[in-house]
């Protein structure tokens, strides 16, 4: 419904503060590195375009023309300050766009809303305002950044750049066909290097001034704007920008905005909506909340709830409080509320936008898109082919599982949402980069804890290890590489590639049918990674019948298991043998053995304490709950049933004898109808 409200009343009978408080919008800064001779560049950019279209006035877009790998008149204009920027970022291949400083590295096409909406999503300690006056040839440029909240400690800076918003060509200036250029980087202030800043206490600001010359000779004056920027020079995050262009007003989050809740709870989420301007505006806020079919959403400003948009007046220089409601049912899933504000009547701005997602217990098991760009020229992602996973883990029986995007996921991380999850699934597919010093730290604590891992991707390793030829690798990802992934990357594969092999004598994916790899993308786009086993890794799948191009990898260390299947699973030409990939590893990783809930969807309290543990001779372990006959079988970290015993229903304890068992780590697991109900460690001492 939509309903016009005048706030003047509101804002008098609710208390609401009239003072900006707390925190400011994060606006979003995307540093574009491209060429006007560069082919890729001339496919790709349209993409990117299309979204900064979609996202003006949330974000602020540079495109800094490289040197490489033709001429470029716009790079010729200003060499010393792109290259400047070029090596602070390490740029070694366009077209490449760098998103908040250290949020998101890889190609325009990777550049999504949604990226931008999670690089957007937290609010920041800092505000920066940006203005501009003239004496017709010189500019000053007057910036003044608020202190909203405490900011860590650390080297920062602040850089203005000056920039061209259109540059048309009437014919192309390099060989790429492009002759209309946005956003186009000019020249830096105060200089390259950018100015000290130090952040004023908070509720202060401070502010500055920079100057800089029309060149009347070369620039459109008309087109001419500053973008001002301040960065964490250690990390290279961009704590907030500003725009001489930018809105006078802010939606943005003051809670969390992912969030765990029960069945039956009810979950708020609080937002700001933030008329910067001296005069009154008219807004339209709106929510969307895709969610479980029993679960509800509705949104309340002040004393009155609204269920899809409203049409409000906001005074001039106020905020006002608004809050998301989510309410589960009975069904686990995942819920995303898209939030929306928007300037009614105002064609210079698209709706600033926010969200909020809410995880309900009993979604056990994930299926990750990552979001990174596409490899071909298309705008095909990960998401397109989840399919795969789906059918794989519906095949294995498996009802207790969701589907998220990999920012979402980060922001689960982040918020401490991931207790209930014990198993991974990340489709990389074909997509760039594959890993991120981000993601591999939040799959590195999480396996860290007893979760397990599955990721497919055709060039996972290419882009991990060959950074000379474009790839994104870092010393962290590498290291994930190596250490988690157990695997070495030997070659980019090719077309001799082109079948996938069991290794017959691997325990666990022995048996899986041979099957074709294809090329899924079109094209020549065939690149299925070659790899090959390293520290406790096993080899589990071959390329050729001479057995020795290795497609495959498992891994176990006794905490954390993982399934790295090199080509993208959508490459496995055999559906059937597709879902077996899937259904063996769910099966292989089972229930995670460090106290978080399992995955077959109950709460992990069958088994109780096991005495003697560690143990040399028997052990008696306490039961809970045994309305059935059950089955509780010992097996290796391998997945090795060693030993079965019938647990009669009622019965309230069970002995395992370890004295046949070698010394080591084993695991201990309820079976009941075929599904593994509980999990524990047992640990044997001879």
């Amino acid at each position: 419904m939509k309903k016009m409200v005048l706030l003047l009343a509101l804002v008098a009978l609710t208390g609401y503060s009239t003072r900006l408080l707390a925190q400011a919008k994060r606006f979003v800064l995307v540093e574009h590195f491209t060429q006007a001779s560069c082919s890729p560049c001339a496919q790709q950019n349209p993409y990117l375009e299309a979204v900064l279209e979609q996202t003006r006035g949330t974000t602020h877009h540079i495109a800094y023309h490289t040197s490489w790998p033709g001429y470029d008149p716009m790079y010729l204009y200003n060499t010393a300050g792109s290259n400047a920027r070029v090596s602070y970022y390490g740029i070694n291949a366009v077209p490449d766009v760098i998103v908040n400083g250290n949020f998101f590295h890889g190609g325009p096409t990777g550049v999504t809303q949604q990226v931008i909406q999670d690089a957007g999503s937290d609010a920041s300690a800092i505000r920066v305002k940006v203005s501009e006056t003239s004496d017709g040839t010189t500019r000053t440029v007057h910036v003044k950044v608020f202190t909203l909240d405490t900011l860590a400690a650390a080297t920062y800076k602040i850089r203005v750049a000056v920039v061209e918003k259109w540059i048309h060509y009437t014919t192309p200036p390099g060989t790429n066909g492009e002759k209309n250029f946005p956003d186009v980087f000019r020249e830096m202030l105060p200089d390259n290097t950018g100015a000290s800043f130090t952040p004023a206490a908070i509720g202060d600001s401070v502010s500055d001034t920079f100057t800089y010359t029309l060149d009347v000779a070369h620039w459109d004056t008309t087109q001419i704007y500053t973008i001002a920027f301040v960065q964490n020079e250690s990390t290279k995050e961009v704590i907030n920008s500003g725009s001489s262009l930018a809105p006078g007003w802010e939606l943005y989050s003051v809670d969390p905005c992912f969030a765990n809740a029960q069945p039956g709870d009810t979950k708020a989420f609080h937002f700001k909506l933030a008329n910067l301007n001296s005069t009154s505006e008219n807004f339209r806020i709106k929510v969307n909340t895709a969610m479980p079919v029993d679960w509800s959403a509705n949104f309340t400003i002040g004393s009155t709830t609204y269920y899809d948009s409203v049409d409000m007046v906001i005074p001039g220089h106020t905020t006002l409080d608004m809050l998301v409601n989510v309410t589960l049912g009975d069904l686990a899933g995942i819920s995303n509320s898209l939030v929306s504000m928007q300037a009614v009547g105002d064609t210079n701005y698209d709706a600033q936008t926010s969200y909020a997602m809410v995880m309900s217990s009993g979604v056990y098991e994930l299926i990750v898109n990552n979001d990174g760009s596409w490899g071909g020229t298309t705008n095909t992602t990960s998401a397109d082919f989840q399919q795969n996973y789906i059918s794989g883990l519906e095949y294995a029986g498996s009802t207790y599982f969701d589907v998220i995007r990999l920012g979402a996921l980060l922001k689960a991380y982040q918020f401490n949402c991931l207790s209930d999850v014990g198993n991974y699934y990340f489709n990389v597919s074909w997509t760039f980069p594959a890993l991120t010093n981000q993601s591999v730290a939040m799959y590195t604590s999480e396996m860290n804890k007893g979760k397990n891992l599955f990721i497919s991707g055709q060039d996972v390793g290419w882009d991990t290890w060959d950074v000379a030829d474009g790839g994104h690798g870092t010393a962290a990802t590498q290291a994930f590489y190596t250490n988690y992934l157990s695997s070495a990357w030997l070659a980019d594969g090719g077309t001799a590639d082109n079948k996938l092999i069991a290794n017959t004598t691997d325990t666990i994916f022995g048996a899986v049918p041979t099957t074709d790899v294809v090329n899924a993308y079109g094209s020549n786009y065939f690149y299925p990674d070659e790899i090959n086993a390293v520290g406790t890794g096993i080899n589990i799948f071959y390329y050729n019948t001479a057995l020795t191009k290795k497609a495959g990898v498992r891994a176990t260390n006794g905490t954390w298991k993982m399934v790295y299947l090199a080509p993208s699973l959508e490459m496995v030409k055999d559906t059937n043998v597709r879902k077996e990939i899937i259904k063996i590893s769910h099966d292989w990783f089972g229930g995670p053995s460090t106290g978080i809930r399992n995955h077959n969807g109950t709460a992990g309290s069958y088994l109780g304490q096991s005495f003697p543990n560690p143990v040399s001779g028997s052990a008696t372990i306490l039961l809970n709950g045994i309305n059935s006959d059950m089955t509780l079988e010992v097996v290796d970290l391998a997945g090795r049933v060693l030993q079965s015993v019938r647990i009669p229903a009622g019965s309230a304890s069970v002995t395992v004898d370890a004295s046949s068992l070698a010394s080591g780590m084993y695991l201990c697991r309820l079976v009941s109808g075929g599904k593994i109900l509980d999990v524990n460690k047992l640990q044997v001492v001879h």
